[in-house]
Order: C-alpha cells, then structure tokens, then sequence
C-alpha cells in the first residue's frame, strides 16, 4: 500500500491493474476498510481496468498530518480528500464504486465534479440528493446507532469497545455466518487508528445536523442537498437480506437519476455485498464500467456465493468476455469505444472545444430560446464560466436594437481552437437560424492565455447573403486561413483570410454544397417534420481538414454523399470552374452533422438518425459506438489524449420539430476514447 501526502493527510491507497485502463474509484464504507473490494478489484483488473482504492480519513494507516486539524467525517470532506489524491496522481476522469459511506461519497463527487465523475455505483446506502428527511420509525429502529453516537454516554461507549461496537453491526446486518471472526480481527485492526472513533461521531453527527460539516467542505454539503437529480450511468445494487438498509428503503433511488440507471438486489445477501457476493459484485460492475450503459436493466440476481474461488478464477476471463461481448453489439469498435456523459446543460448546445492543455468549452446558438449565456467555459466542478467576460454574453433577443451586435455574442453556433493558442467563435449573427441581423456574421479570435478577445472579423455582406448561416469552421494548419461551410438557403464553403480579414465564397450553389432532395430525415424510422410539414434542411454543414492542411472534407446535412476538395482550390485566384473540377467524391454517407479529423488521421461523422457515431474506412462507413443518449449527436472536438468529445443538441427535441416543447431543452457534452 502507498501513501499519497495531501494538505490534510497522508493517504493509504493501493493503485493496480492495467496502467493504461479506465480508472475505476472503488470507497468503502463503515464499519470496514479497503480490502472489502480485494476481490471485485482482481476481476476489475481481469478485465483491463485500472483501480484505485484510498483507505479513508480515520480508518487504517490513513494519517492525519496536523494535530489540530479537526477530526471530521462528513462526506463532502472525504470527497475533498479523494480529489486531493486523484489530482496528485493525476487522474482526471473517472468511475466509482462505493459502499456504504463510500455510497454517500461517491454520490457527493457526481454532484461536485460532474465533468470527471464518467460512471457510478451505490452499494447498500441510497442517495441523500435533496437532503435527508426524518426515517419513519421502523427505519429509525434499524439506525438506532446514529442517534446512540449522537449522545455522551453512546459516545463515550463506543470509545471504550470500539470493536464490540463494530463487530454488533457485522453480525446484524447481514445473514447468519457470512463471516468468520479471522476475517473480522483483521478488517477491525483499521479501527484502532487513533482518530476512527473521532471521524466515526462527526459522519454520523453532522448528517443529522448535531454537528456542522467541516467548513472547507460547506459547500459541497450544500450542493448535494440542493441537487434532485443525477443524470450520469448509475447503478445501485443492494441485498435482500441487508439489515439496516433493506429493499424498502430503496424505493425513491431510481427517481434520483434521470441517465442510464438500474437496480440490482441480490439475493440472500446483507449489507456487505462486495465481501459477501463479490463475484456477483464484479459481474454487474462490469456491465456498468466496461459495457453499453444502456443495457443496464433492473434484476434480482440469485446467483450464490462460491466458497471456493478457484473455479471461478478459471472463469474471470469470461466475465471480461462477456463485457466485451456486449461492447462489442453497442460499440463496434471495443472495448475503449464507450461513451461517458461529460456534462448536462439547461439550453441547447451546439459546439464544443477542447484545447490542448485541457480545457473545455462549450456554445449555445438563439434558437429557440434566448440563451443567457452564448459560450462558456465548462469548469472542472460542471458549473459554466461565461468566456471570454459576462459582456461579450450579455446580448438579449429583446435588446437587439440597443447592443452594437459586432460587439456581442449574437447566435454563436461553433467555437473551435486554432492549434495557435487561440480560440474562435463563428457567429452567423441570424438567432432563430433565420433573418441574419446586419453587421451580426463574425469570427471573434480570443487568446487563451489572456482570455482577451484580440481580433474580429466581420463577413460582409456580399459573402454572408440574407439566407446564410455560417455553420461551422476549420483552420489550415499554419492558422492564417478558416474555412466555413455556409448551411443556408445557397450553400458553400466562405474562406477567409485570417491575417488581413478579406472573405470570398466558393462553390456557392455547386451541387456538392447544396441540399440533396432525395433525402429524407428520419428518426426511429419516422420522417422528422416540423407541423408544417417541412423537414431539417441544412446545406453544407459539417466540415474538416487533413492534417496536412491539402483536402478540405464537407457534407450537406439534408445529404448523403462526402465530398472533398483540395484547398488550394479554395484561393481567390481560382474560378469557379476550376473549383467545380477539382470536387471529388469520397463516399456515400447517411444524413451527418459534425465532421472531424482526429489526431490519428481517422474522419468521423455523427449520424443523427440512428444515435450514432461513425467513421471512414475507406470508402466505407463504419459504426464506432451506438447510443440512445446521443440524441441528435452534432459537433466534435479532440482532447491532447485522443479522447473524442460530441455534443447532443437534441434538435428533434425542441419546438421546432416537438410541439409544445419548452423553449429552453436539456443537452449533453459526452465523450468517448476511439479504439487503438
């Protein structure tokens, strides 16, 4: 076991398996200690997965480092101490497990780090999201612990057999001989850390408001109580037989998340399901961090504990199989295509951004509704940062006659980072992808190192024409000169001249940039119209450029075939003509919105019909990942890892094509690593 030396503490923690994994968090709860997931830990590692398992504040060789530091155990704090050490180690994102009071602490780094926390379980203690009501009596009979610590006498009881106290609930909670008393001695051996006692009074004290949580975690404690609802895969898996938390007390869980989630009780199982049934554990941990969330169902599992691990060592391959297996139906590329929601927002994004030190961002076009912020920085904690300043946000659709709209954020619709240290924001100035307000088109350069917005340039109005929508950008590789694909009523690719700000267009009104008529949209097999019957139809749309700069990619959205030309083709010096001899054809496609060219020279496209996301192989289409959650599934960006973000902007969702549909929508920032 290593030790990891934060401001607070000096952290136990065992880190294994395979380096290049996914990170899994496994927490254990009380009364116990970080050898409850020794098992499901070696079939996590089986299975190609990286796991981190800390010792928590109080409980074995976990230390404090200051004397007078306070002795808190509330879990807004232990989530504190667990991203002290995963920054340490640096590990950003990430999936949990936790057990117990890791439960209530894994559900506290959902709440407080949602762009890191990808996937969770809840083993045995529900969510406290919303707060924590008063049990009904015969719950409270069951917790009767809690409040005997909440007195002086129940605590200075447990001060004096801290073991007896411990070993009590071990032999309640769960169904006759599940353990043996060897096991017990050694697990009981991290109670004598001389501060359990301390941390034991203050988690279960401050949850019932006998003590405050501790102050540098106030806010977090707070955040949880504020939350309703979750939105990441979740599981929740308990026993029949658990003792102090049974079946009945879970009947609320599934209204706390609105993402993938399922219920797994099993069956003559107590409150220590990873020591009792860890095989069972693990297989359903897998389905969840290795598999397709969407096939997370509810189940009452009745597989029994096997005593003799041999047998089933010889079967942890198969565990790994079948995960993969089922990967392997959703996500055609393996094992590492799966994808993670990174945030959720409450209006309709479009682009996103990733830089290469990290950093994320995201941009909500005037559609539908008047978005109070038109790009933001997504913050590590999920919380939006408006960028670059709250003035360059603060246009309104009701003070469109006030604001100097080459000033402002109008009806941002991409932002995408120039590989120059430089962030730009393609504004096509038309909110409710209609009328384009004069002087609104624009690309605003902001530097990422000052956040200052250094350079704007305006699209005049004989390139961005009444009916233009400018859709989406891509830079050459030496960042002096954009492409844009104009999706509007006549579409075309509008090059600009990002030194001197000059713009033209080309192949404006070819048949390559226009809308194929032949296609019609459909989602689950259904025509998707608006109440007037007309259907999405976007021109040139997505867009994306070799790595060397030479062949510019573009599709029509309303289409289906994937053109390409050679940018040199793109100059103003070239005519039309020549322009229009120089398009080839690259491969017949399906109905695409976002376009991108990854690191490793792979194309890929979003496919809104089917939830999909796609690449070339040639010639070819193939499917990398299937999901239902990526409704309408529009923009990419790529992480300095390989890591592949797309937005869902849920178009067939909003007003548009959804009658009575609320003006402002939920959408999602997922991501997904492409397989090797």
């Amino acid at each position: 076991m290593s030790l990891f030396a934060t401001e607070t503490l000096d952290i136990a923690y065992r880190d294994e398996g395979p380096r290049d994994g996914l990170v899994v968090l496994l927490l254990h709860g009380w009364p116990d200690d970080a050898s409850t997931w020794h098992v499901v830990a070696e079939r996590l590692h089986a299975a190609g997965l990286r796991t981190i398992v800390p010792t928590l504040r109080g409980f074995g060789a976990t230390r404090f480092r200051d004397e007078a530091a306070p002795r808190t155990g509330n879990s807004a704090i232990h989530a504190m101490d667990v991203i002290a050490l995963l920054d340490g180690l640096e590990i950003d994102r990430f999936m949990i497990a936790g057990h117990d009071w890791g439960s209530n602490i894994a559900e506290a780094l959902a709440v407080g780090w949602p762009v890191r926390v990808m996937r969770m379980a809840m083993l045995s203690t529900p969510p406290r999201l919303g707060g924590m009501p008063t049990p009904p009596f015969e719950q409270t009979q069951r917790q009767w612990y809690h409040w005997f610590m909440a007195t002086k006498r129940g605590a200075e009881a447990v001060r004096a057999d801290r073991r007896g106290f411990a070993h009590l609930h071990w032999v309640n909670w769960s169904p006759p001989g599940w353990f043996d008393e060897a096991t017990f001695d050694r697990v009981a051996a991290s109670f004598d850390n001389p501060d359990w006692v301390d941390v034991t009074l203050h988690s279960y004290r401050s949850r019932w408001d006998e003590a405050a949580p501790d102050p540098r975690s106030a806010w977090l404690e707070e955040k949880v109580k504020a939350a309703q609802m979750l939105s990441l895969p979740t599981l929740y898996l308990h026993g029949d037989a658990d003792g102090v938390n049974p079946p009945s007390t879970a009947k609320d869980v599934p209204s706390k998340f609105a993402g993938p989630f399922a219920v797994v009780t099993l069956a003559g199982v107590g409150h220590f399901p990873q020591r009792e049934n860890p095989q069972a554990v693990a297989h359903h941990l897998l389905t969840l961090f290795a598999g397709d969330p969407a096939a997370l169902t509810d189940a009452t599992d009745r597989s029994q504990f096997m005593k003799k691990a041999a047998p089933y060592a010889a079967g942890v391959a198969a565990i790994g199989l079948v995960a993969a297996a089922a990967i392997g139906v959703s996500h055609a590329q393996g094992r590492s295509a799966q994808l993670t929601q990174v945030a959720q927002f409450d209006h309709q994004a479009t682009g996103v951004a990733v830089t290469e030190d990290g950093r994320r961002f995201v941009n909500f076009p005037r559609w539908t509704d008047d978005a109070p912020i038109s790009v933001a920085e997504v913050m590590k904690d999920g919380s939006l940062r408006p960028y670059p300043d709250a003035r360059w946000n603060s246009w309104r659709n009701a003070r469109a006659n006030e604001l100097p709209v080459g000033e402002y954020f109008v009806c941002v619709q991409s932002i995408v980072p120039d590989g120059h240290g430089n962030l730009w924001v393609l504004d096509p100035g038309a909110p409710g992808n209609e009328k384009i307000l004069e002087g609104a088109p624009k690309l605003v350069r902001i530097d990422l190192a000052s956040n200052r917005v250094t350079k704007t340039i305006l699209v005049p109005g004989e390139v961005a024409l009444q009916g233009t929508y400018l859709n989406d950008i891509r830079f050459s590789p030496d960042g002096k000169t954009g492409y844009i694909t104009d999706s509007g009523t006549r579409g075309a690719i509008i090059v600009v001249d990002l030194e001197s700000g000059k713009s033209h267009r080309a192949l404006d009104g070819h048949a390559s940039t226009q809308i194929d008529k032949t296609v019609k949209v459909t989602i689950d097999g259904k025509p998707l119209v608006r109440p007037d019957g007309r259907q999405p139809a976007f021109a040139a749309d997505g867009i994306a450029i070799s790595k060397d700069g030479k062949t510019l990619y573009y599709q029509a959205l309303t289409g289906k075939t994937l053109y390409s030309i050679d940018t040199a083709k793109l100059r103003s010096d070239v005519s039309e003509a020549d322009r229009a001899a120089a398009v080839r054809m690259v491969a017949q496609t399906h109905v695409a919105d976002g376009l991108w060219m990854s690191k490793a020279g792979v194309l890929y496209l979003t496919s809104p019909t089917d939830y999909a996301i796609k690449r070339l192989n040639g010639a070819t289409v193939e499917t990398v990942l299937t999901d239902r959650r990526l409704r309408w599934p529009d923009t990419f960006s790529e992480g300095r890892d390989g890591t592949m973000y797309v937005t869902a902007s849920h178009i067939q969702d909003t007003n548009w094509f959804t009658p009575g549909a609320p003006p402002s929508i939920k959408t999602q920032l997922f991501s997904f690593t492409p397989a090797k």
